[in-house]
């Protein structure tokens, strides 16, 4: 292994701590945030979803906000797909068709209220490397796996 290397995978227990232990946010305090970061949706209290940004606060509205498409609040769009599954609906077309089906919009708004109304934690970092290892990293530790996937698309 090489020392960079090395030297990313050292620091992720610490910022795992002090994500943890970072205050829990509303979606209306969210003044004041680090431009660069991860971020933890949490609902009743247990980390549901992890996600990272350049742009904390741009990110965490889009994740909610009624107008946001498939692409923008794809976490509140998850969501949706699987109360869809559960209700007997084909989930099985692309996302774009998806998501202009009228019983299928209707959960997604819901589902965008529903995110909105999850408490969040944030930890800066602005290294795009760390970014991209503490998000696999996080989502394991807090084991918000059914709705973190690290698949290719």
């Amino acid at each position: 292994m090489s020392e960079q290397f090395n030297n990313f995978v050292e620091q992720l227990t610490g910022l795992f701590e002090r994500l943890i232990s970072s205050p829990l946010l509303s979606r209306d305090k969210l003044d004041n945030l680090p431009a660069k970061g991860i971020y933890v949706f949490y609902e009743n209290g247990v980390p549901v979803y992890v996600g990272r940004t350049d742009n904390l606060k741009r990110r965490l509205l889009q994740h909610s906000r009624p107008s946001s498409g498939h692409t923008s609040a794809t976490f509140a769009f998850n969501l949706a797909k699987l109360d869809a599954q559960q209700k007997g609906l084909d989930t099985s077309r692309n996302r774009t068709v998806l998501e202009t089906d009228n019983d299928f919009n209707l959960l997604f708004l819901a589902a965008k209220e529903r995110v909105a109304n999850m408490s969040i934690r944030v930890i800066e970092i602005e290294d795009p490397i760390i970014q991209t290892l503490f998000e696999v990293y996080a989502a394991v530790g807090l084991n918000t796996l059914d709705f973190n996937s690290f698949e290719n698309h």
